[in-house]
């Protein structure tokens, strides 16, 4: 016992002593908050926002304890996350894995932060421009980043395929940190799937929290639940600050449940009053002890005509957040007296009818919608239409990414603004075309809309012909396309003399106001007959068959006479 203890403060001392005074000692503290947000919508439809927080200090290198010995040390921070992330040299990175058809509305998704994506697998990352490393290297780094991320969480992205499905449209994404963005390399990974999200990535999800699933809000994690809704996404994003030696992970989950439905399967006539307990089937009892923060926000249903009532009142506070007016419960406070159970009841409503989408939904500022258009499933028109709602004219970054084997032609490029065909309304147009089996193609365009407008911005396409090993296992149902992304630039400001005047340049003084996403389409192509391989493989094999066994009768049977009084074969006597 006391040699364990001995050779623990040697080790101890030398590395107090081979650290760096910054690495021995940090001045940032590592912190952990969590927070859930419930928004119930005027259909009778509750979205539920968890965020958990952890950030700390961040060292390029890793603590050196010896020779070749380095390790990668935090209370609360994820060190498996961390360690990905140092070995393979990214500044920033967000992967989001989302299952379920559901479109945000407005104005309750305010910023373009709470977009919501298409469903599927969505990866963007800002990787280090290392010296004295090629391209080629680069990528197959960019892989091996994906690689080990998608298996950390179970996501399969390495079997899609990384290299044909990775764009870098920096117009979309700009660098989250406003310096230094010339020595990063935007990658960004699409991948269009129906389930993404499952309990498979959500276990390894609560690994990574200091409380796992036995205190805070993770508890109310229950699978069963969030994947019986109609939306589940699970995210994660990493935020790297070398100028202050910051890290910060936010890990996120969202579900879009229907409280009425809930109701109806346990016999009732169907309310769309909603508490924890009958979202996740837990209540809240414990609270994480490491946690700074904690708390349960709720958006208050102002939007209802019947009176409401929300409980309970212990812990509570109103608050106004983003313009509406919250009901926040510090957990920490909440739980001294009870177990935590919020509740939203309508006393007066025994059977909800949701009202017409006329009257609940304001008008939003932009409306996207997916053109597709053809004869015949080799050549057709694809686009997006965009609408201007607004009394000023705006402009807006539209953002495509089709796989190789749609091969787009850019000069058939047609905006039509206001029923009339515009010549004028891309101001900027960037096009990387495809390389089959090795990239896809991606279009990033400035568009200008007048107000009360409506622009239609299309291409010609035509479908490639496929290998027959690359035809999916249901192929009639049609292959699957990333749904477009838009978003709406704010006004630009005061140009200066002296300014740069590139694209990129103007862009990043102009933060995105909203952020929207297309759904994913389905794209028909030309599909052999895959009855007719296997018809000739089962003919060939019966007659192959019928032909090999009488071979093998003819040369390897021998027919004799059996004297069945004597008991024994004609001529074995004289033998």
């Amino acid at each position: 016992m006391r040699l364990h203890a001995l050779s623990g403060a040697l080790l101890l001392l030398r590395w107090l002593g081979a650290a760096p005074p910054s690495e021995a000692k940090s001045t940032t503290p590592e912190r952990y908050d969590e927070r859930l947000r419930l928004t119930s919508f005027a259909e009778g439809k509750v979205e539920s926002e968890f965020a958990f927080v952890l950030q700390g200090p961040w060292h390029d290198q890793a603590i050196r304890l010896a020779q070749s010995t380095h390790v990668d040390h935090h209370s609360l921070v994820p060190h498996r996350l961390a360690s990905l992330v140092r070995q393979h040299r990214v500044a920033s990175f967000e992967l989001t894995l989302s299952s379920g058809r559901w479109q945000p509305t407005w104005p309750l998704h305010l910023p373009a932060s709470s977009s919501v994506p298409a469903s599927g697998i969505e990866l963007t990352a800002w990787l280090d421009l290392l010296e004295d490393e090629s391209e080629l290297e680069e990528r197959q780094r960019w892989e091996a980043f994906t690689s080990a991320l998608g298996g950390l969480f179970c996501a399969g992205i390495a079997s899609e395929g990384v290299l044909t499905s990775t764009t870098s449209p920096t117009w979309a994404v700009p660098f989250p940190l406003p310096e230094h963005e010339d020595e990063h390399r935007l990658y960004r990974l699409t991948i269009p799937r129906l389930s993404a999200a499952c309990t498979e990535s959500l276990t390894p999800f609560l690994s990574l929290l200091p409380c796992s699933s036995r205190a805070g809000l993770s508890s109310l994690l229950n699978p069963h639940r969030l994947f019986d809704g109609e939306f589940t996404s699970i995210a994660v994003s990493m935020l790297k600050d070398e100028s202050e030696g910051t890290v910060r992970f936010e890990l996120r989950i969202g579900s879009v449940q229907d409280p009425v439905r809930l109701d109806r399967l346990t016999g009732q006539l169907g309310r769309r009053a909603f508490s924890l307990d009958s979202l996740y089937g837990r209540t809240l009892k414990t609270a994480c002890p490491v946690a700074a923060s904690s708390a349960i926000e709720l958006v208050v249903p102002s939007h209802s005509v019947n009176p409401f009532v929300i409980e309970p009142d212990l812990a509570r506070e109103t608050r106004n957040i983003d313009g509406r007016d919250v009901a926040v419960w510090d957990v920490a406070a909440a739980l001294e007296e009870a177990a935590l159970d919020v509740r939203v009841s309508w006393p007066d409503e025994n059977v909800f009818h949701p009202p017409p989408p006329s009257k609940i939904l304001p008008t939003p500022p932009l409306v996207v919608r997916r053109l597709r258009s053809g004869v015949g499933q080799e050549r057709g028109r694809l686009g997006v239409e965009v609408i201007n709602h607004l009394e000023e004219e705006v402009e807006v970054v539209w953002v495509e990414t089709w796989p190789w084997w749609v091969r787009t032609f850019v000069h058939t490029l047609e905006a039509v603004v206001a029923e009339n065909l515009s010549s004028d309304a891309v101001l900027a147009l960037d096009y990387t075309p495809a390389i089959a089996r090795e990239r896809p193609t991606t279009l990033q365009a400035i568009v200008r809309i007048p107000p009360r407008a409506k622009a239609q911005l299309t291409l010609a396409y035509e479908a490639a012909s496929l290998w027959y090993t690359e035809y999916p296992a249901d192929s009639n149902r049609g292959f699957s396309i990333p749904g477009a992304t838009v978003l709406l630039l704010s006004s630009p400001p005061p140009r200066r003399v002296g300014d740069e005047n590139s694209t990129d340049s103007s862009l990043r003084a102009r933060r995105p106001v909203l952020q929207l996403h297309t759904p994913t389409t389905l794209l028909s192509m030309p599909t052999p007959d895959f009855s007719m391989p296997y018809n000739v493989i089962i003919l060939s094999s019966t007659v192959i068959a019928l032909y090999f066994g009488s071979v093998v009768n003819g040369l390897l049977r021998r027919w004799t006479c059996v004297d069945l009084r004597g008991g024994g074969a004609v001529g074995e006597k004289g033998r």
